[in-house]
């Protein structure tokens, strides 16, 4: 059995590795990989444990598929123990993750880069964790990956990190600021450059900018090769015509490779100690020498062109090269003896490298070096005709190189470039030295150079073929081997032999080699010339011997080398049979130059002087040991030759510095014995001194200035003067006194030019430093041997020296020169004399000096004095920093403060103010303007530099106590530092550094600080502007509207300096309540305080609740929410004001606000009481005294009684700070809660206090609601919210708020052009106006109207935009009333009749567009808003809204979905259940109401006026409205389709103010449903008939060019009823005993119906007559037709029920017969059209009324739709025009259904009622009339136009000129049969015979109507859904929509049926109300054309459009 047991903490946490599934086992854990597992107990092979996910689940799982890990527990979770920087790329890659997630989404073009940066991240975090990395490549992996994370957090705009050089992050608390703000900066520059591209960063590395090397790799060599040759390349000096550098030798071979084994894959060569001098040389070259090995003549050889390459691409196998026959000289002339071998002249190749070198960051590649033969000319000389490029012709042979230019010293680049620059590749040095000569490089180097000779002819005919061959000699004249060297990249040689010129008696070789002779053998040692000539046949050149010799000693006599130059070298003969050649060195004895012959003719046994001979050559001696200086030799043996010593000394400033840094140290020690030991001290000592004073100059100089640690190297260790440093006081004393000794004046009192004494003063003090270094290590070293017995003689004189100083600063004397030297030095020698002199004395007395210098005098050398001085160690000492530190504080304070040297109009501040004018005036950034380097900025660098170092050493825990610094920096520094970061521009680069600084000091200050720093500035009347400045300060820099002084991203600075802001301020409270709230009060103080506490507490880097959770973690961790400790400062202060709180009420009310807004709960608590106790404050304020209590608490009476400004405040400000995003529904709810707890408590504030509360609660409710809609996409919800803001207002009387709204409500009606509205909106502003010259409160002033100061003015202003709105709103009527009123102020209060007359034209304009211009009403919807998903101005609510122009049914839903995206448009008028209003859902329901006119305009009903007039006030200013549904009711008898049984349910709605208004909609406020009777319906029918025949005749009498055809229709639908049978069917129904004995209480009625049927008559009458006079003669037959039907009715009628008269009179010759191409097409020309016309047995007064709709003259529909703006998209319907039945033949499918919708324009009308998606709401009757009259109207204005164009036509069926005659048993079918429409909608049922429709069916449908139908009680079943059904043969006209929005329809279709269908051919015009929530229909099935009928073409049904993504179909 197994035993359990506890495991072992460490191992009680893991990571499963692999899956565990055994859940079927009991007791098993299932795992899956990645899950984190506790262990509680184990055994051998098992844990028991659960996972960390589940922690009720408790199992067990095996111990091998489990992976233990190291853990913590954080929060009570336990997690992987990781290093820091895993831990960071963890939250780092969460926190990216939900970036990068958004930036997927919204296509950022940031997304790639962060994603590569995320998988970076990844892969670095993944080796991070391996554990498998070394520790030097995990730091590297650690630095990537922070590198990363900091520019992945720039790119998406994240916190930067700091971090210290590890790449760890910083702990800011544990720094500084100003180290801080550096760290900051160097962050922000370590990310840059981590954003650059690996190939444009720079190495890290600092390099060498004096040492610059060149690499070359030599590639190929193409040219014709018979013999070997060495290739010579070196850098050459263009202007000087000389080398630069060594050669470097390449040993080319004829096969075209390079010959030394060595070079097989190395030719390469490194040029070092290149200087800038050298790089600036205006031309320098690459050039290189090519030497043939070989015979004198060149071998013919058949080899072709050979091209040459290097190793790397070389078709050499390894195994070849092994093999190849590469010989290797060491000798470099010649190879086995036997060989006939000398060198040759080959060829020069050159290439200028002038423009490489001066940009070689734009050189990549190879270069080509362009090659030449020599011919016959020297090398040199083919060299010059090739740079010269003269007579060169074309080059065919070339070299191909690889250069680069190296920086840095040859350590630094063999470090940098390990891969170009390895071990043994050869460097080739600068024949001399570099431009830094560093002390450990040791040179000896000769550079010898053959230049030339001459050589006569002794016994030859022709010139001799010379071959120099040089060799270094001993004394006894024996070679001294290997110290020669051709160049680098050969060995070195033991003789040296020169080229060879072919018959040249005076060649000019000019070939440079180097001779590198050992020290100690260089003196004995000469250089050996022998001369050859070099025969062209081997056998004679093997007889051949030297013919002459020279020679040179290295060593002079003086012991100084050879002299640098040319020689000219003296050449003896050598007779070899004389010639002792054992007597190797006799030559010796012979003078070497031609100088030293001095005309002599010298000869020895074998040698004699060639007198015509001569041989020169140069020589560069390079060298580190040897020296070429007579005087330098004379110095360092000073003591063997005493009476040159003042010579020596004196000419020691001659020596060149190269001499001078060789022998430093002997040179110093013989100088220094001098001084001690010379027996005349008045001569030699000042001597001495100046020496050592150009000695130390010289090592100073910029090319020597490594051997300064020569110099330190010997002070410390090698000097041992123990006695000089009383002489070096002494003259550096006597130095002094000289120089301030007042100088001669001459005659006329000027002075004399600066005198020796100055001039050495000036270099004494240059170098004093060193100086006094030598007396303090002399000193030292005395004192050593003495015990330091003597110090107090020392110290005296010491000081002394020192008050020597002082004098020389006071002197009056012209030394400025020599004292900012001294000021340069002098922390360096007062450091080293901290080493032998008192500390406090030294410090006393530098504080001296500094005091000494007079204001203004050196101020820059002083402030760099003492910034030295703060680095120093005299200043880390407590005593010593005691006595500096005030001094260098007043300094800086002075500094900054102080005037610009020699101006005394500008300071400091004034240039950086002026600066940022002038960018802000060339629209720059100030940065970019080229401005000199002011003083200014200097002096701000200046003095910020050192306050940074002040503050780092103070913060330093080894510089001890530092309590008494902070003070003195306190006292002095804070204000001048205050006012310099708050006087510099925010652009100025140093304004973060001051803030740091300022930050540092207030950092360090504590309560005794502040308790000091109070005191002083009280003593000195100065704690008042302090408190109000610092506070100021605080303010703007943490304020929003200010440019920031550290960037957003700076989050730890930023949080930094809000801790040390909050500290400040809780110590300034403090001082405040302390000194300014008794005995004087001080207002301004407070208010600003409160006014900086709550800024502080609002800044956005505070609200921790912004942030995302990973910032807010990191906040909370170091900076905790400081928030809370800010609320409960500010809200002590407030409640420590006692009797001066009224002063505050209500100006803090805006800030105690926006803090009390913070979305903080605590925080808000602690606020909110606030409130109360200002309304208190003000409540129990004095009415007598303002902002006091007064005598209130010994009357009452005095009372203010209220808290009125408190409340207008609050509601202010509440708007502009929720307006703003403050505040939220939780502060909302915690408002009301805590101020009506305080409230009800309180006996006095109970009622007003609980009624402020909830008015206040309301107006955020309303405020919150605004801010969410106002950024809504809809525009009715904005509008919403605005009004019901405007009504708040104006509820609570707060006119300038009230104002406000009105002008947000008018800009967003303009937005949408809304200009009506916008009108009515501005109305509300003008009314709070009078007509009265009174000034304006500010409260009621416009910004639009600044420059109004009157109420007259401003609302004479406001009248005139009003009449511009409404008449951009085609609103005439109200701009007349407006004008009107305008005019009677012009005319009887002003008298103005200039504006009066203006204002009557314009007037008159009104008028006259009234009747002229086209002007569409528009229609009214009813619109129900269900469902808690809308806002709650909505949610619930029933609206009437007004259309825009010319928008239908369909279009309207459509801008509601839009508006609303997540809506469904309900289908029903059925009012939905608690499913739908309490659901989340949202859902609308839309349908078209009519307007009711009011009643007040019915005097318009008997006049004969223009439709226009009346119109208007039928659509405006309408606050009823109805629609109606039908239903039917079988209590009148007879068959459910009769007329008798059709019933309205009516509904009449009232807004809650008339439309239109300040917006286009507005609540129901009342609802009214009501039943219309079927004779009712009859009587409205006929009385809108009757109407419309009125209104028609008068329209033609008014405008004779009229069109006639919608009178023809009209006329033809009722005198000749031919489908809806007329009104005969109310007769039938109505008309009778029996319906009189059924409805008695309809008698009434049954009468009104009689007298409209009669009235009908005259009404007729009069447009027949009417229609003869206009018909054309095409309308002749029509004509006829309608006399001979109207007859027949007539004296039925008048038989019937009497006759009438009318007061209409058709005068016969008033009409002018205008025959013009007519607008309706041909087909309506015939008189066999019969137009019907429901004047009875129509079951819609008015919805099925057949009217021409007159329209502009259109080329086609689809232009017309264009001119009209309306939505042109084509619409899917389907009109079936035949019932479902079986014995119906098949329709024919059309497959240009689509098509010709697209060509048409066709909207087709919806099916019938049972298509579910294809239901609409139409209206009442009352809209059907007045649409005719209106269309006529506008048919009228229309017709001024001009000439028509016939409409394009469509055929597709055959034309018959004649309709068939239908049978009498067709009729009866026809008549029997329910009639075949396809939709319920009554737009175009003109059937008067059967008209009924099922209420059972329809009457919740949206697309109510009044008509009805059989097809309602049974409908039929669906047609099949084919996209190809619709058949549009019979149409042959195009459709268009007038102006008004209606349909000219000119539809002819041919329908048949076996059983039930009968040809219609009625053409009938119709309006289209039949709409979808997304497409739009017409009814185009039931338009017939005579004569067209195909029973073998049955019309097939059309299947049901595709449902609205919208909609939502309740069936």
């Amino acid at each position: 059995m197994a035993v359990w047991s506890d495991c072992n903490a460490k191992q009680s946490f893991g990571i499963a590795k692999c899956n565990f599934d055994q859940e079927r086992k009991p007791h098993r854990l299932n795992l899956d990989v990645g899950d984190a597992v506790i262990i509680l107990k184990e055994t051998t092979h098992w844990y028991y444990g659960y996972k960390q996910k589940e922690k009720q689940i408790r199992g067990i799982f095996p111990k091998s598929y489990v992976h233990l890990c190291e853990y913590t527990i954080v929060n009570g979770e336990y997690c992987i123990q990781r290093t820091d920087i895993v831990e960071e790329i963890t939250k780092v890659m969460l926190e990216w993750g939900v970036i990068a997630k958004r930036y997927f989404l919204t296509t950022n073009p940031d997304f790639q880069k962060i994603r590569r940066k995320m998988n970076e991240l990844n892969n670095n975090r993944a080796a991070l964790i391996s554990g498998n990395l070394p520790l030097d490549e995990m730091r590297k992996v650690k630095l990537q990956a922070t590198a990363q994370i900091d520019t992945g957090n720039r790119l998406l705009g994240l916190d930067m990190v700091v971090r210290d050089e590890s790449g760890d992050i910083l702990d800011t608390n544990s720094i500084c600021s100003t180290e801080l703000y550096e760290k900051h900066v160097y962050a922000v520059q370590r990310i840059e450059k981590a954003n650059r591209l690996s190939s444009d960063r720079e190495t890290q590395r600092t390099h060498n900018k004096y040492s610059h090397n060149i690499l070359l790799h030599v590639n190929a060599f193409v040219c014709k090769f018979q013999e070997d040759s060495d290739l010579l390349f070196t850098l050459f000096n263009g202007d000087t015509h000389k080398p630069i550098s060594e050669n470097y030798v390449v040993k080319w071979s004829r096969t075209g490779v390079a010959r030394d084994i060595d070079q097989f894959d190395n030719n390469r060569v490194l040029f070092t100690d290149l200087s800038r001098s050298d790089l600036s040389i205006s031309k320098m070259y690459l050039v290189c020498y090519a030497i043939r090995i070989g015979s004198m003549e060149m071998k013919d050889s058949m080899e072709s062109k050979r091209t040459s390459m290097n190793i790397a691409n070389s078709v050499l196998t390894a195994a070849s090269r092994k093999h190849s026959q590469l010989s290797v000289n060491s000798n470099g002339s010649s190879g086995s003896t036997s060989e006939y071998m000398m060198r040759r002249p080959f060829g020069v190749a050159c290439k200028d490298l002038t423009p490489i070198i001066s940009k070689p960051e734009e050189f990549r590649g190879n270069l080509d070096l362009p090659f030449i033969m020599c011919e016959k000319d020297t090398l040199d000389g083919t060299l010059r005709k090739l740079i010269a490029n003269k007579d060169i012709g074309k080059i065919e042979s070339k070299m191909a190189v690889t250069f680069e230019v190296l920086r840095g010293d040859i350590k630094q680049i063999k470090e940098d470039f390990p891969r170009l620059v390895h071990t043994n590749v050869p460097v080739a040095r600068k024949m001399g030295f570099p431009e830094v000569i560093l002390p450990g490089d040791v040179r000896n180097d000769l550079y010898l150079t053959i230049c030339s000779g001459e050589f006569a002819r002794i016994a030859k005919t022709s010139e001799k073929n010379v071959e120099v061959t040089v060799c270094v000699a001993n004394e006894q004249g024996q070679l001294v081997p290997g110290v020669m060297s051709i160049g680098a990249g050969h060995p070195p040689i033991d003789e040296y032999k020169s080229v060879v010129y072919y018959h040249d008696d005076k060649p000019k070789w000019q070939e440079t080699f180097k001779i590198h002779v050992p020290i100690e053998e260089f003196k004995q040692c000469h250089l050996r010339f022998t001369l050859k000539h070099r025969s062209s046949n081997e056998q004679k050149d093997r007889s051949e011997k030297p013919f002459g010799l020279s020679y040179v000693r290295l060593m002079q006599a003086n012991g100084t080398t050879i002299p640098q130059g040319q020689h000219v070298l003296a050449v003896y003969k050598i007779d070899h049979k004389k010639y002792d050649k054992t007597m190797g060195n006799s030559y010796m004895e012979l003078p070497a130059t031609t100088a030293e012959l001095m005309g002599a003719k010298p000869s020895i046994a074998g040698l004699s002087l060639l007198p015509k001979d001569q041989f020169t050559i140069d020589v560069n001696l390079c060298s580190t040991k040897l020296t070429q200086s007579v005087s330098l030799l004379g110095l360092l043996h000073w003591s063997a030759h005493k009476e040159r010593l003042e010579q020596s000394l004196n000419a020691l400033s001659t020596v060149p510095g190269e001499e001078v840094v060789k022998f430093l140290q002997d040179i110093l020690d013989a100088l220094f014995n001098i001084l001690v030991e010379n027996d005349n001290p008045e001569k030699y000592d000042q001597l001495v001194f100046m020496s050592i004073i150009h000695l130390i100059e010289t090592v100073s100089d910029l090319k020597y200035q490594h051997f300064l640690t020569v110099l330190d190297v010997y002070i410390n260790e090698s000097f041992s003067a123990t006695l000089a440093y009383t002489k070096l006081m002494d003259v550096l004393q006597r130095n002094i006194r000289d120089a301030i000794t007042p100088s001669e004046k001459s005659a006329d009192g000027i002075e004399h030019e600066e005198s020796p004494a100055v001039r050495r003063l000036y270099k004494t003090t240059r170098y004093l430093h060193y100086v006094m270094k030598f007396v303090i290590r002399s000193r030292v070293l005395y004192a050593a041997m003495n015990c330091n017995n003597d110090y107090v003689d020392f110290a005296t004189r010491l000081q002394e020296l020192l008050k020597m100083f002082i004098d020389m600063i006071g002197c009056p004397s012209n030394l400025l020169k020599s004292e900012g030297a001294l000021l340069k030095n002098l922390h360096i020698i007062a450091t080293d004399l901290m080493e032998v002199f008192d500390h406090v004395h030294l410090s006393i007395s530098i504080v001296d000096i500094l005091k000494k210098f007079p204001p203004r005098r050196l101020t820059q050398s002083k402030m760099g004095c003492i910034k030295d001085f703060v680095d120093t160690k005299l200043f880390s000492s407590p005593t010593c920093r005691a006595i500096l530190l005030p001094v260098f504080c007043k300094h800086i304070k002075d500094h900054l403060e102080s005037k610009e040297e020699g101006d005394s109009k500008t300071d400091i501040w004034q240039q950086e103010k002026n600066l940022s004018k002038a960018a802000k005036v060339l629209g720059q950034k100030k940065s970019h303007l080229h401005t000199r380097d002011t003083t200014a900025n200097k002096k701000i660098a200046e003095c910020i530099n050192i306050m940074n170092n002040i503050m780092k050493l103070i913060y330093r825990p080894d510089v001890g106590p530092t309590h008494n610094d902070v003070r003195d920096i306190m006292i002095i520094l804070l204000r001048p530092v205050m006012k310099a970061a708050h006087s510099l521009d925010r652009d100025t680069g140093v304004v973060g550094q001051f803030f740091a600084i300022m930050l540092g000091i207030l950092q360090r200050l504590d309560a005794q600080h502040y308790k000091y720093f109070v005191n002083d500035l009280h003593q000195h009347g100065e704690l008042k502007d302090f408190v109000i400045e610092i506070l100021l300060v605080f303010e703007e820099l943490v304020s929003p509207h200010q440019k920031p002084v550290f960037p957003r991203d700076w989050m730890d600075m930023i949080m930094h300096q809000n801790t040390v802001i909050l500290g400040a301020l809780q110590q300034l409270s403090m001082v405040i309540t302390d000194y300014f709230l008794c005995p004087v009060f001080d207002k301004q103080i407070w208010s600003n305080f409160f006014q900086c506490s709550i800024a502080f507490l609002v800044q956005s880097p505070l609200q921790l609740n912004d942030f995302n959770d990973n910032k807010r973690q990191i906040v909370f961790a170091r900076y905790r929410d400081i928030r809370k400790d800010t609320a409960k400062e500010i809200r002590k202060m407030w409640f420590q004001l006692g009797k001066h709180k009224p002063k505050f009420v209500p100006q803090l009310v805006e800030p105690i606000l926006e803090m009390s807004m913070i979305p903080e709960t605590d925080l808000r608590r602690e606020t909110i009481p606030i409130f109360f106790d200002m309304m208190q404050c003000e409540y129990y304020s004095s009415r007598l005294e303002l902002e006091s209590y007064g005598d209130t608490k010994n009357n009452n009476a005095h009372y203010k009684g209220n808290f009125s400004e408190f409340k207008t405040a609050m509601i202010e400000k509440l708007d502009i700070l929720i307006g703003a995003g403050k505040g939220d529904t939780e502060y909302k709810e915690l408002f009301k809660t805590i101020m009506l707890e305080y409230c009800t408590a309180h006996s006095t504030l109970n009622v007003d206090g609980t009624s402020f509360v909830n008015m206040v609660t309301k107006l955020m409710d309303k405020l919150l609601e605004y801010r969410c809609i106002i950024q809504d996409e809809s525009k009715e919800n904005r509008m919403a919210c605005t009004f019901s803001l405007l009504q708040f207002y104006s509820e609570v009387d707060l006119k300038e708020m009230y104002i406000r709204y009105v002008y947000k409500l008018c800009a967003l009606h303009m937005e949408f052009e809304n200009y009506t509205e916008a009108a009515f909106t501005l109305k509300l502003h003008m009314d709070l106006l009078h007509w009265t010259d009174a000034e304006l409160s500010p409260q009621l002033r416009s910004y639009r109207h600044g420059s109004c100061r009157t109420h007259r003015e401003l609302k004479e202003a406001l009248y005139f935009e009003i009449m511009e709105y409404f008449d951009r709103g085609k609103q005439w009527e109200c701009a007349i009333t407006m004008c009107k009123i305008l005019a009677q102020q012009y005319e009887e209060e002003v008298y103005d009749y200039i504006k009066l007359a203006e204002l009557l034209k314009r007037m008159a304009q009104f008028f006259e567009k009234i009747v002229k211009e086209l002007r569409h009403t528009s229609e009214y919807f009813r619109v129900c808003f269900y469902g808690l998903g809308f806002p709650r101005l909505l949610r619930n609510k029933v609206y009437i809204f007004r259309g825009k122009e010319y928008e239908r049914h369909s279009d309207f839903c459509s801008r509601m979905l839009v508006q609303h995206p997540q809506a469904e448009l309900m289908q029903t008028l059925e009012a939905p259940g608690e499913d739908i209003t309490n659901s989340d859902g949202q859902y609308i329901q839309v349908n078209k109401v009519e307007p009711i006119m009011d009643a007040a305009f019915s005097k318009f009903n008997d006049k004969i006026i223009s439709n226009e007039i009346v119109k208007y006030f039928t659509f405006n200013n309408v606050q009823k409205f109805q629609f109606s549904r039908p239903f039917r009711d079988s209590s009148g008898g007879g068959n459910m389709d009769d007329v008798r049984n059709l019933w309205l349910e009516r509904t009449e709605l009232i807004t809650q103010y008339p439309l239109p208004g300040i917006l286009r909609w507005f609540p129901v406020v009342d609802t009214h449903t009501f039943k219309i009777s079927p004779i009712k319906r009859a009587v409205e029918i006929m009385k809108e008939t009757n109407k419309d025949i009125r209104q028609l005749v008068i329209l033609h009498q008014h405008d004779p060019n009229l069109h006639i055809n919608p009178l023809s229709m009209k006329l033809n639908g009722i005198v000749d009823p031919a489908v809806m049978g007329g009104f005969a069917k109310y007769e039938e129904a109505f008309l009778t005993d029996e319906y009189l004995l059924q409805h008695p209480d309809d008698k009434d009625l049954v009468e009104e119906l009689k007298e409209l049927i009669a009235m009908q008559i005259p009404l007729l009458e009069c447009a027949i007559r009417l229609h003869r006079q206009k018909a054309p003669e095409s309308l002749k037959a029509l004509q006829d037709h309608l006399e001979v039907c109207f007859a027949d009715m007539q004296h039925h009628v008048e038989s019937r029920y009497g006759r009438k008269s009318c007061d209409l009179q058709v005068d016969r010759d008033s009409v002018i017969m205008r025959r013009t191409s007519s607008f309706l097409p041909a087909i309506f020309d015939g008189s066999n059209n019969r137009l019907s016309e429901t004047s009875m047995g129509s079951s819609d007064s008015g919805l099925s009324k057949s009217t021409f709709l007159p329209r502009p003259p259109t080329s086609s529909i689809k232009s017309t739709l264009a001119s009209l703006s309306f939505n042109t998209r084509p619409s899917l319907g389907h009109t079936p025009s035949t019932k479902g039945n079986k014995n119906k033949e098949k329709p024919a499918k059309r497959r240009s259904m689509k098509k010709d919708r697209d060509v048409l324009s066709l909207p087709v009308a919806n099916s019938q009622w049972y298509t579910p998606p294809l239901t609409t709401i139409t209206s009442t009757p009352e809209k059907e009339i007045n649409t005719s009259i209106n269309s006529l109207a506008s048919a009228s204005n229309s017709s001024l136009n001009g000439p028509k164009t016939p409409d394009p036509r469509v055929l597709t069926e055959e034309l018959t000129p004649k309709r068939p005659l239908r049978s009498e048993k067709e009729k009866e079918r026809r008549l029997s049969r329910p009639v075949s429409i396809p939709t319920p909608s009554a737009s175009i049922k003109n059937f008067a015979d059967i008209r009924s429709l099922s209420e059972s069916s329809n009457r919740n449908s949206v697309e109510t109507t009044d008509s009805t139908s059989e097809e309602d009680i049974l409908p039929p079943p669906l047609p099949a859904k084919t996209r190809d059904s619709t058949d549009f043969s019979s149409l042959t006209h195009s459709l268009d929509w007038n102006p008004n929005g209606y349909t000219m329809l000119n539809v002819l279709s041919s329908n048949t049926s076996t059983n039930s269908s009968i040809s219609i051919s009625t053409t009938t015009m119709t309006k289209t109300s039949i709409t979808n929530a997304t497409y739009e229909y017409v009814e185009a099935t039931n338009f017939g054309l005579p004569s067209i009928s195909d029973a073998s073409k049955p019309r097939p049904p059309t299947p049901p459009p595709k449902p609205s993504r919208h909609s939502k179909h309740i069936p």
